[in-house]
């Protein structure tokens, strides 16, 4: 199961912003495409869901919670 804490710890992990929130825009982190593709990777690691599809766009993520909202609608339709 996704959670806030997880998707922070996350994403402070990668970009080493111990302020983040999710309200937080990925431009502020100064985070590129690469990196959202980092954070989607570690958390298909952890969930155990496939994120990366074709359907992922990732110009419709710029904040953290846009990036958990998508996230949460997946794992929710995988059940776990």
């Amino acid at each position: 199961m996704l959670t806030e804490k997880m998707m922070i710890d996350t994403v402070q992990k990668i970009c080493g912003d111990k302020e983040a929130t999710l309200e937080t825009r990925f431009q502020e982190l100064d985070m590129d495409s690469t990196n959202v593709i980092e954070i989607l990777v570690e958390l298909e690691i952890a969930l155990n869901i496939d994120i990366l599809d074709d359907s992922l766009n990732l110009d419709n993520f710029s904040t953290l919670k846009d990036a958990f909202d998508y996230i949460s609608r997946i794992v929710a339709k995988t059940g776990r």
